[in-house]
């Protein structure tokens, strides 16, 4: 995809999804693109950065975020198109991120992603009041990740591998396991240190404790979860150089080391991309969870199409000028989000 293509991109993509109206389909190019040039995840500037009078196009975007959307339907659809845009290798599972982000202390969102480039795309996500039981979702959150994991499957080319990867704030869980597996896709999970194994010669171990130092591992294969179901599993505990302590891992992928762990991090980034390095999230005037997920519609595609642009633009060997640091070594000055984002705002006119 050359960069002209890239600038249009919302536009070609969204003509394939099926289950959204074609209105849908225009308020997200519409609204993407008043995000990328506002900045902002207020209503009232993402609306003012558009074609068209400010006072119609809030309106217009208030009515969206107002209004039930066919968000099930899209998350399917909008899988197929980020997958289908990103370099990924074939044979190499597809590796999927499950975290949540809080909003301040208003909101919650339990985010599904792809794990690509030290970044993590969102494909799927629920909004719900934070610090509020009452107000979390009523099936729980293993069956919450589950649903949002069964919408991003329809959107995944049949026949390709997939890893689910999670802290242990999520991957403590035996029934987010089952249903991981029940899918047909395997996990790695960081659990909390309390966790044990049972080997096959009967032994408990609590097998954080089997790591002393920074640089050792330990493996085993046995059953998880005594208490809540004895799933069969395969344990992890890596301790790298530079790390504070170990990771306890379990996973059902028996060829997995631990290691490959280290790509739930790539989400933090990308959270911070919505937050104070991207759309500004935290400064959002709403207060209505559902209305919140609909406007991340706009967030989330305004931010994988600057991050598809920005890696475009290092493919074409275009990004700004290196920073040379005093070692000699040069780094990039900006993130591949920030500098797609650059190019965009250089490269568009702005509205009127």
């Amino acid at each position: 995809m050359n960069l002209r293509q890239l600038y249009r991109w919302v536009a070609g993509v969204s003509k394939d999804w099926e289950g959204v109206t074609q209105h849908f389909r225009e308020n997200v190019g519409h609204f993407s693109r008043g995000v990328v040039r506002s900045g902002s995840s207020q209503l009232r500037k993402i609306a003012g950065m558009v074609e068209g009078k400010a006072d119609s196009q809030r309106r217009r975007l208030q009515r969206f975020v107002q209004r039930a959307q066919p968000l099930e339907h899209f998350f399917g659809q909008w899988t197929g198109s980020v997958l289908g845009e990103l370099a990924l290798v074939q044979g190499q599972p597809i590796v999927l991120v499950v975290d949540e982000t809080k909003v301040e202390d208003r909101f919650g969102v339990m985010v599904v992603g792809v794990a690509h480039e030290r970044r993590c795309l969102p494909l799927a996500w629920r909004v719900y009041r934070a610090n509020d039981s009452a107000g979390y979702p009523p099936e729980g959150q293993a069956r919450m990740i589950i649903r949002l994991l069964k919408q991003v499957r329809a959107g995944i080319p049949p026949g390709r591998r997939v890893r689910v990867v999670a802290d242990r704030g999520i991957g403590t869980s035996p029934l987010l396991m089952r249903g991981i597996a029940a899918l047909g896709w395997t996990f790695l999970f960081r659990v909390t240190k309390q966790s044990k194994i049972i080997l096959p010669d009967g032994q408990d171990v609590t097998f954080h404790d089997q790591v002393q130092q920074p640089g050792q591992t330990y493996a085993a294969s046995g059953l998880v979860f005594k208490r809540r179901g004895r799933i069969p599993a395969h344990v992890r505990v890596v301790w790298g150089q530079d790390a504070e302590g170990p990771w306890a891992l379990v996973t059902n992928d028996p060829s997995l080391s631990g290691w490959e762990y280290a790509q739930r991090f790539w989400v933090e980034p990308s959270f911070r991309d919505f937050k104070s390095h991207g759309w500004q999230l935290e400064a959002t005037t709403l207060t209505d969870p559902d209305r919140l997920s609909r406007l991340w519609v706009f967030l989330v595609v305004a931010y994988a199409w600057m991050l598809l642009l920005g890696l475009a633009l290092d493919a074409a060997h275009a990004l700004s000028a290196p920073k040379r640091r005093p070692d000699g070594f040069t780094v990039r000055r900006l993130s591949l989000f920030r500098e797609g984002r650059q190019a965009f705002l250089t490269a568009c006119c702005p509205p009127g």
